[in-house]
């Protein structure tokens, strides 16, 4: 018994947890998130450990593993929000079943709940709907690739085209047709509607509908203004904005 306990309390020793989350987790809507394991003893395997995220009622096992070990993990988020996992376990009943030997990570990890998108009938984004899109062979930044052209002065760094510059050893950049789809401003504000985790959703659903049709999208929120886009940093930049509106 002395033995098994020595080995027990060992395997539990010198383990760590790392967690990575998707740039894009809604409330309501399921996600994944990569839980990866370390040993951190040079010379003795881990055994049949399970981690426990009692935040979000998690359990997994992992048999066995020598240096660390991944796992995709699914969580279901019920709010919007920073979100916290603070009540990390490790526990084994390693070597024997008679004993469960467990320790707390003390670690923290935060992520940002987007609220869930949810259809909502704006009279605006019917209107929208509506008219569709048109594109025209007129050159511009967000849509189909024209023609490679040489470099002006000025043009963002991400439209240079490195394979054409490498064979002509002049600088090229894609020349793409422009969209005529006029931006969309939402004041958050003048949404009519009452209840404001609906208010919230539909403005996220919104914001992804319409930038999927690439539509480039603004928000008026509180004090704060953000001038239509349509890069993903964009995006995420509005989403996070709803997320912590209060």
């Amino acid at each position: 018994m002395l033995l098994a306990g020595v080995f027990g309390k060992r395997n539990v020793e010198a383990l760590d947890v790392e967690i990575s989350f998707p740039e894009e987790i809604y409330a309501n809507k399921e996600a994944f998130i990569n839980v990866k394991i370390i040993n951190k003893k040079k010379f003795f395997p881990a055994f049949l450990i399970r981690i426990l995220i009692k935040d979000f009622d998690i359990s997994y096992l992992f048999p066995y593993f020598e240096r660390e070990a991944n796992s995709i993990l699914k969580i279901k988020p019920n709010k919007r929000g920073i979100q916290t996992f603070k009540e990390i376990y490790i526990a084994s009943v390693f070597p024997f079943n008679f004993f469960i030997r467990w320790k707390k990570i003390n670690k923290i990890f935060s992520f940002t709940v987007f609220p869930e998108p949810k259809i909502c009938e704006f009279l605006f984004y019917q209107d929208r709907k509506n008219k569709g899109e048109m594109e025209t062979n007129k050159s511009g930044w967000e849509g189909d690739l024209l023609s490679i052209k040489d470099y002006i002065e000025g043009t963002p760094v991400k439209y240079i085209h490195w394979k054409a510059t490498a064979k002509t050893d002049k600088l090229k950049v894609k020349e793409f047709s422009e969209f005529k789809n006029q931006p969309m401003i939402i004041d958050f504000e003048k949404i009519n509607l009452p209840e404001k985790e609906l208010k919230l959703s539909c403005i996220t659903y919104l914001i992804l509908e319409m930038m999927k049709k690439g539509v480039p999208i603004g928000l008026k929120i509180k004090d704060k203004f953000y001038k239509p886009s349509l890069s993903y940093n964009h995006k995420i930049a509005l989403l996070t904005e709803l997320a912590l509106y209060e």
